[in-house]
């Protein structure tokens, strides 16, 4: 039987259909008792994902002497974001040139120093970081470089002065590899549903079998949210299929707050057509590495319309490319200028020949699987359709340096946790993953020392299991719907290019389906094993919570800071608006908070959006 394998990373999805569906039927009869949530024996500390966040927190967890548990939706090395860094082609985990000097792996930018990335960061994300968790940050990167190539992770070069090149698969075998040494145990294909929480402390939380159909209640004294960011709200996106925002859902649930959901970042040139490739970023890949071309629906270039020289500059020739392509080309496609596809055209420039050869030289892999087939539509000179699309998310659950909530013994790391890059994230995500990992890991874990574990009532699991089976009983409009009109929504509002009075229209139809529609959800199949719809529910239940976030915070942000931008108010605004949005509960309860800053001040100025943008590059050269 032929592998199937995903299009976005290339790894096998299900080798053997026959053995899935043999292994489904074993538990068929199981799922014909009545469904109760079944308790499971306690442990010090859960962590909900097992990509490289969640990883690096069961390793720090477990060296502070907690029994530690990963949830994880499938494979545990083998699932979440994480794999998904640089399409598994080029990923990087950023340090300060000074520490890669000093582990020697590279002297190409030794004189660097970790003052001057905190003061990058700072620029990089127009002064709305936490300074204290980019503080953080740059203090301990290189330990945790160091530890991971101690480990056993290749180095496979530098991508930049601050950028080592690994491969995401690499950094997920490595930590996985060294979490098993420390006795941390895993829970694989098991979706997580929700937190359980008495008194605003933490008491575990309850999640589904996949293969058994079984609502689980798993006891814990704390829990990490490492479950990445909500690319499912958005139509397009470049993330995996199952990131839908249930770590902030379920944080917000809880009772802690989310800061500055409105952040998300756009990576520039993802597929769109042809669709069989949708959501892949191999074209962003190659611009990132100086090949390739964007061209209107007439074959003209654009980008000197939008940007100026100076900027432009930066928007080709950097990672400040995923937010300055972005509103490039957002812009050609609202002013009538995209294919009849709706992106705009991506090709590459192959004459001469031996540029190709250069090509397959830089990146190897073009030679295999998936990749291997968009290269013969480039090769025979024809383009793909590509387009922003929802990349990565700035904003997330509000956390201290420790990583903790506003919910006791409630801790979250990674593009889950939000605060590190304020309004822009131009390093690299997998460093911050590492750093705050390693934090909350080792907090949670002193946290369950020190802690009793808190006794969830039976009412409190009663009204969880309730709300999780409630579409059994429902015969109204399938989940799928639903997440589709959710896509729509925030498709039309939340693009890169924003406008107050689409956001004021989205709020009101997203509030009325949160009223209304989501609890007249029903599905068709009474069979829990599997059960695509159910599944789909549980990922509406999240994407619905986490999209109103999001809209309320654009609403709430009235200028145009970093990738937020609103063609209403096209100014950055350090009078009126250098505050954090912050959500304080389900009913989108919200407030601004002055940002703080105890290492670095912000200009105190009101500008034009791209003029500001412009400052930002002449202060970074």
């Amino acid at each position: 039987m032929a592998e199937w394998r995903c299009v976005r990373c290339t790894r096998p999805i299900i080798k053997n259909i026959k053995q899935a569906l043999k292994r489904t039927a074993l538990h068929r009869a199981a799922n014909r008792r009545k469904a109760m949530i079944q308790k499971a024996s306690p442990h010090d500390v859960i962590v909900i994902g097992s990509g490289g966040g969640g990883l690096r927190a069961a390793i720090g967890a477990a060296e502070a002497g907690a029994r530690t548990l990963v949830i994880s939706r499938g494979k545990a090395n083998r699932s979440g974001a994480t794999l998904l860094a640089g399409a598994n082609i080029s990923a990087d985990i950023a340090c300060d040139g000074a520490s890669l000097s000093r582990l020697g792996i590279s002297d190409c930018n030794k004189n660097d120093t970790r003052e001057a990335w905190f003061s990058d960061l700072l620029h990089e994300g127009f002064f709305l970081n936490n300074q204290e968790l980019v503080s953080l940050f740059v203090e301990t990167a290189a330990d945790r470089v160091e530890e991971l190539v101690h480990w056993g992770m290749k180095v496979r070069g530098m991508e930049g002065k601050r950028e080592l090149s690994v491969f995401g698969s690499d950094i997920l075998d490595t930590l996985y590899a060294k979490a098993k040494a420390c006795g941390v145990e895993f829970m694989e294909d098991t979706v997580f549903c929700d937190l359980v929480t008495e008194n605003k402390t933490v008491a575990g939380a309850v999640c589904l079998g996949l293969y058994s159909g079984e609502l689980l209640y798993l006891p814990a004294k704390a829990v990490v949210l490492a479950t990445g960011g909500a690319h499912n709200v958005f139509p397009v996106n470049s993330g995996s299929t199952d990131l839908c925002g249930e770590g902030q859902a379920a944080a917000l649930r809880a009772g802690a707050e989310l800061v500055d959901m409105e952040m998300v970042s756009f990576c520039p040139t993802v597929t769109l057509y042809p669709s069989m490739y949708r959501g892949n970023i191999l074209p962003y890949i190659f611009f990132s590495t100086g090949y390739g071309n964007l061209r209107n629906k007439y074959g003209k270039t654009f980008t000197d319309k939008y940007l100026s020289k100076k900027v432009e500059r930066l928007a080709l020739d950097s990672e400040w490319n995923k937010m300055l392509l972005s509103y490039a080309i957002q812009s050609e496609i609202n002013a009538g200028k995209g294919t009849r596809t709706g992106g705009v055209y991506f090709d590459l420039d192959l004459y001469p020949k031996e540029i190709l050869e250069e090509l397959y030289t830089d990146l190897p892999p073009l030679k295999t699987g998936i990749y291997a087939d968009i290269m013969k539509i480039l090769e025979a000179g024809r383009a793909l359709t590509v387009t922003p699309a929802a990349h990565y998310f700035e904003g997330g659950v509000h956390v201290n340096t420790n990583m903790e909530t506003a919910v006791r013994g409630l801790y979250a790391a990674g593009e889950c946790a939000g605060g590190m890059f304020g309004a822009n994230r131009v390093s690299a995500a997998t460093t911050e993953m590492l750093v705050e990992g390693a934090r909350a890991g080792s907090s949670a874990g002193a946290y369950a020392r020190e802690a009793g574990l808190a006794a969830a009532s039976s009412d409190t699991l009663a009204a969880i299991e309730s709300e999780l089976l409630r579409p059994f009983a429902n015969s109204g409009p399938r989940p799928g719907t639903l997440k589709k009109e959710i896509q729509d929504i925030a498709g039309g509002c939340l693009t890169v290019i924003r406008s107050g009075e689409k956001l004021e229209q989205a709020l009101g139809q997203l509030n009325d389906m949160q009223d209304n529609a989501l609890g007249q959800i029903g599905v068709t199949d009474q069979n829990r094993i599997c059960n695509r719809q159910w599944l789909d529910y549980l990922e509406a239940r999240s994407m619905l919570l986490t999209a109103r976030a999001i809209v309320q915070s654009a609403l709430l942000r009235g200028e145009s800071r970093g990738v937020h931008i609103r063609e209403d108010c096209f100014v950055t605004d350090n009078q009126a608006f250098f505050k954090n949005t912050v959500i304080e509960n389900t009913s989108l309860a919200s407030r601004l908070d002055d940002v703080k800053t105890p290492y670095m001040q912000a200009p105190r100025e009101r500008m034009p959006y791209i003029d500001y943008i412009e400052q930002v590059v002449e202060k970074l050269n």
